[in-house]
């Protein structure tokens, strides 16, 4: 029999009879059957009981001792067996969720950075294989320029310091592609030492849609721009200015050159460049001598050289390839309905590896180009078809007033003075623009209806009856019948109809008196009577200056608006017609 089979059935006698036995004894109450079993014990294997009571009590308790701590250690065993299965459990739990996440994550750790553990999606997110992601520095995955700003926060983040969580960074794979990755980062303990867990996720499809989205937003708003600027401008360097600066908005590019074509010269003139630091293009380059420009203008399609080689190019443009390190080229033919208008070109000081994605919207926008000169030529030439208008209908204005001073020779020249001296009393009066003009051709045209009032009216030296006095008053209503069925003129009919009515109302034709009557026949009234008197008459000899102002002073608000006068007599004093102290007394 082994030890712990002796043991058991002994414990159970000292556990039955001693342990009750001692309780008895000390209880002062014998055991009956305690008694009756020690004594048939002593009487059998002990001859003095009572020397060996007091080990077997002993040995009782040790007993009882033992079998508490047995059982004890056994309900210890089997929570550890629980807890243990249970951490193994929790264990495999956890690395199924960390191998199977979706995002992808990394324990870094050391001064370096270097990865202590990463999950397969961080493998496969950064591109890397699983096996030697662990004890790479994580800076080398960093795209340069995002490594220093990325490097700073996680050394400060080891040091305790609490810089922002959450961020957006560039990785570059083992393939030499570009991912973005949102990134969340926390510092912890591993291994008894600080550690940053990282957890991240490939945003690199939304980057690029926003990116795209945001280029096409910068697009169409250099182009609302460029339209903008067609609407509003009409001289061609303002509006290729814009153009070129609303370009390099939209388009990247280190330099930019906008040229117009002389199609006669067959010579490009250069409008405007933006970008050139050493050497600027010469303002005018012949076809002849550029192949390059050459191409473009006579095929009117775009050219592209991604990668230059410097040595390789036409001479005429090699010192400023040169001396500016381009290194790349695109050019497009400004082209709209057919005509075309010049050269659009982009330089670069890096090789563009492919053919860039806006490069069908540098196209469409030299298109646009193109229908901007051509707008402002357009318009050029409409200013020129209305200028030389002007000039005719002026010439034709003029004409009507030297026809009509033909049939009174005492009054050559009148019109033109009196609306020499209008318009500049109306700059005083402080108008301006259109209304000047207005003013201008009223003026030569205040007495255009006496052309319906016969010679012999017209031309007597004697007084006038009262029915020709009658006739006579009639002609502002013959320049309303001849001038207000001409629009350009209509504007200017105050003059011609109004400028006989006076002050006090005691004019004609309408009878109006003061402000009712209008400012530009307030302003003439005061003009002609200025020059008529200073005009010989057969029935008069001129009068002089002062004695016209002391004139106007003295029928100064009967006849003539008083502001009017006083402003007419500062401009003549101010040109030295006439002194203050001649026209101020009373």
């Amino acid at each position: 029999m082994d030890d712990l089979s002796l043991l058991l059935p002994i414990s159970t006698y000292y556990a039955l009879y001693a342990f009750p036995s001692i309780i008895y004894n000390i209880a002062g109450t014998p055991h009956p059957i305690t008694n009756v079993m020690i004594h048939h014990i002593i009487n059998l294997t002990l001859p003095d009981w009572r020397q060996l009571q007091p080990y077997v009590f002993a040995a009782g308790l040790l007993a009882v001792l033992l079998l508490l701590s047995l059982v004890a250690l056994l309900y210890l065993r089997h929570r550890l067996n629980q807890r243990t299965n249970a951490l193994r459990h929790s264990e495999s739990r956890y690395r199924t969720l960390v191998e199977n996440a979706t995002e992808g994550i990394l324990v870094i750790a050391g001064a370096e950075g270097r990865i202590v553990f990463a999950n397969p999606m961080a493998a496969e997110i950064l591109g890397q294989p699983l096996v030697t992601l662990e004890g790479l520095s994580v800076a080398n995955l960093i795209h340069p320029e995002d490594r220093e700003p990325v490097m700073a926060r996680y050394s400060a983040r080891l040091q305790g310091e609490n810089p922002p969580p959450r961020y957006i960074l560039r990785v570059i794979t083992a393939r030499g592609a570009t991912r973005w990755l949102l990134l969340h980062a926390e510092r912890i303990n591993w291994e008894d030492q600080p550690a940053v867990l990282v957890m991240f996720s490939d945003i690199t499809e939304r980057q690029e849609a926003e990116f795209y989205v945001n280029e096409k937003l910068r697009q169409m708003a250099a182009l609302r721009a460029i339209d903008t600027a067609i609407i509003n401008h009409t001289e061609m360097t303002t509006v290729l200015t814009t153009i070129l600066r609303e370009a390099r908005t939209a388009i990247p590019m280190d330099a930019a050159a906008l040229w117009l074509l002389d199609p006669e010269e067959q010579h490009l003139n250069l409008v405007v460049a933006e970008g050139f630091q050493h050497l600027k293009p010469q303002f005018r380059r012949s076809l002849s001598q550029d192949p390059w420009a050459r191409e473009v203008i006579t095929t009117r399609r775009a050219f592209q050289h991604l990668k230059l080689d410097v040595h390789a190019l036409p001479s005429e443009i090699q010192n400023l390839f040169q001396m500016e390190d381009f290194q790349a080229y695109l050019a497009a033919p400004l082209v709209a309905h057919g005509e075309i208008y010049g050269l659009f070109e982009l330089f670069y000081r890096s090789p563009l590896e492919n053919p860039p994605d806006w490069l069908s919207f540098f196209e469409n926008l030299s298109t646009q180009t193109a229908v901007a000169v051509e707008h402002v030529r357009w318009f050029q030439a409409l200013q020129d078809a209305n200028r030389r208008l002007t000039q005719a209908y002026e010439a034709t204005i003029e004409g009507w007033a030297a026809a009509l001073e033909l049939r009174d020779g005492s009054l050559s020249g009148h019109s033109r003075r009196v609306a020499e001296w209008s318009v500049s009393l109306a700059k005083a009066l402080g108008l301006e623009g259109e209304t000047l003009s207005h003013i201008w051709y009223g003026a030569l045209l205040h007495d255009i209806g006496k052309m319906g009032i016969p010679d012999a009216i017209l031309q007597k030296e004697d007084d006038l009856t009262p029915e020709e006095w009658d006739l006579m008053k009639r002609h502002p209503e013959y320049a309303l019948r001849f001038l207000e069925g001409v629009e350009f003129l209509r504007p200017a009919l105050d003059i011609p109809y109004y400028h006989h009515e006076r002050w006090d109302g005691s004019g004609y034709p309408k009878g109006l008196r003061e402000e009712q009557i209008p400012l530009a026949a307030r302003i003439f009234a005061v003009v002609d009577v200025w020059d008529a008197l200073r005009t010989p008459r057969v029935y008069r000899p001129a009068w002089d200056d002062h004695t016209i102002a002391e004139y106007l002073r003295r029928e100064s608000g009967r006849l003539f608006d008083p502001y009017i006068v006083s402003k007419f007599l500062s401009l003549l004093e101010n040109q030295g017609y006439i002194t203050r102290s001649q026209w101020s007394k009373n």
